[in-house]
């Protein structure tokens, strides 16, 4: 196509020739709107389509920077591009600037950009909405591009190396309350100062500011915190086209909720470490791997150690764990923790640990379970330890107070007649007779008068110590109930072997506590009756050696007497 000078048909249009540049034939009559550029892409001419899509006048577009008609973030790549602009068109996709709009809203445009001989560029404009069908596939992408752009859940600013406001969205005016005239305006100083006044540390916020744009090839990625109470996260770096740096981009997003979630899980963490911390059982359990991972604080002081990175095989052995007859080593199919860890129940088994720290045997009792996730994967073991020592002690002890006499640690009358039934039974078999003494102190009550009842419960406990010594070990003696004894002989051959341990007791009291000013005028009665000669039943030979001692008392005390005595 020849290109020709053109002279003036209007006062609104150029001369044909200005400053080098000549017009193509027919350009008021282009079906699109079209500009023509000169080298230094000033707009030299437009057609009557371009000033309406650009809603101006000839006059006003002429010898305007076509860079200023379009959004500043993309000036820097659109000069780069039309600078390359040589033998064959090239197709670009910008967006027209609010201020050269009908309705003052940003507008897409597609560019085709040739060269004209004289250097200068033809550019036929296409408009990009709704009722344009033609779109190249680089303008869908961009679309979807800017969509995504539009639509992010965080907030994005673009700016400039001179910190000048390029692009936003939405997200980023809502998250930092941008007001609307600042977003109109894009006074980017306004901008800045509204954010400063949200975060928590304003001066440490300018300062990153500031750094990363002396350093324009860096990144930074770092959290913020606002005042009234939100956590953003925020991630800046720069924009290149080649080496041609484009724009700065700032991405904040929203990590309120997540830190919350993060502080709560921590708190129950703490929690449930404190839990098991001062909880009074031990808490061991090891992983997938059988590697023991937890020994809570009561843990370390049953097992007198810390946790120990030891074979599974060789827990019994280093942590000296029994059977609970404290004297068989576990076998380490027997370990409660490897049961559990095989997903065997294990539940109250009792066991004894005999730790060096400790010096005496510890008695657990343990429970215990294999630990699986969602999936139904297991990922460890776990046992709680229970120390029962002390209940045993008690119970012992408890076991003790319900068959002996709590001031001399005798039988009592229960154990007393559990005994005696079995010591009668030996000696129906062996044909043997069972001698029964019944004793009582005389002039008990006149100590506990003169002296009070702290002597009195000591001189019963030195007489229950003295009645032990001259015993045997098979006969079996009973505190009856206040200054009463019980005493049963076991496998006599006659009566007078009864009645010479009645003569025995009866000395001995009598050296013990009849010459001491302390205890003057004790002395002991003793009746006593034999089995079988006197009844077959212990309840029964009891009451008559009780029998015959009221009539020791009655005949002047100090003295023992047999029931078939006359």
């Amino acid at each position: 196509m020849p290109v020709l000078e053109t002279t003036s048909n209007s006062s609104c249009r150029d001369a044909a020739h200005h400053q080098g540049l000549t017009l193509i034939p027919l350009f008021e009559h282009l079906p699109c709107p079209a500009l023509i550029l000169d080298p230094q892409l000033l707009i030299r001419n437009s057609n009557a389509q371009a000033d309406e899509l650009m809603a101006a006048a000839p006059s006003d577009l002429k010898d305007t920077s076509f860079l200023k008609t379009i959004t500043r973030w993309q000036r820097q790549a659109v000069t780069t591009a039309l600078s390359e602009v040589n033998g064959r068109p090239l197709r670009l996709l910008v967006r027209l600037s609010r201020a050269y709009t009908a309705r003052r809203q940003e507008i897409d445009l597609t560019i085709k950009a040739s060269r004209l001989p004289d250097n200068a560029l033809l550019l036929l404009l296409e408009r990009q909405d709704a009722t344009t069908k033609a779109c190249t596939v680089p303008c869908s992408k961009r679309l979807i591009l800017e969509a995504q752009y539009a639509h992010n859940p965080a907030g994005i600013l673009l700016v400039s190396e001179e910190m000048e406001m390029l692009s936003f969205n939405d997200e980023f005016l809502q998250m930092w309350s941008i007001p609307e005239q600042v977003s109109a305006s894009r006074d980017d100083g306004e901008c800045l100062q509204t954010i400063l006044e949200q975060v928590r540390k304003p001066e440490q916020f300018l300062e990153k500011v500031h750094a990363l744009y002396k350093a324009p090839h860096e990144s930074s990625t770092d959290e913020i915190e606002l005042v009234d109470g939100r956590t953003f996260f925020r991630h800046s770096y720069p924009l290149y086209n080649g080496n041609n740096y484009l724009a700065r981009v700032w991405y904040f997003f929203d990590i309120t909720s997540l830190r919350q979630a993060e502080r709560a899980v921590q708190v129950q963490q703490k929690f449930q470490e404190a839990v098991l911390e001062h909880i009074q059982d031990g808490i061991v359990a090891c992983d997938a791997q059988g590697q023991l991972t937890l020994f809570n604080r009561t843990s370390k002081e049953i097992h007198g150690q810390d946790i120990s990175q030891v074979p599974m095989a060789e827990w019994a052995t280093h942590y000296k764990l029994y059977q609970s007859d404290g004297a068989t080593l576990l076998a380490t199919g027997e370990i409660p923790l490897v049961k559990a860890f095989h997903e065997e129940q294990v539940k109250n088994q009792e066991i004894i640990i005999k730790s060096a720290k400790h010096g005496t045997p510890r008695t657990l009792r343990v429970s215990g379970q294999a630990m699986f996730d969602r999936k139904g994967e297991k990922f460890g073991a776990v046992i709680s330890l229970h120390d029962i020592t002390d209940l045993n002690r008690v119970k012992e002890q408890l076991q003790h107070l319900a068959y002996h006499d709590q001031l001399t640690s005798l039988p009592n009358r229960r154990l007393f007649h559990d005994l005696i039934d079995q010591c009668l039974r030996q000696a129906l078999r062996e044909g043997k007779m069972v001698g029964f003494l019944f004793l009582d102190l005389d002039n008990f009550k006149k100590i506990n008068d003169r002296h009070g009842h702290e002597q009195g419960d000591l001189l019963l406990q030195k007489l229950a110590n003295l009645l032990r010594r001259c015993l045997r070990d098979s006969d079996l003696l009973c505190r009856w109930g206040g200054d009463e004894f019980v005493i049963a002989l076991h496998n006599l051959s006659s009566e007078e072997d009864a009645m010479l341990v009645a003569r025995k007791i009866c000395g001995l009291i009598d050296d013990a506590f009849g010459q001491k000013q302390d205890y003057q005028g004790i002395s002991v009665s003793i009746g006593v009756s034999l089995y079988p000669r006197d009844g077959l039943v212990a309840d029964n030979l009891i009451r008559q050696a009780d029998m015959a001692m009221y009539g020791v008392k009655r005949d002047g005390k100090n003295g023992f007497a047999c029931v078939a005595c006359p």
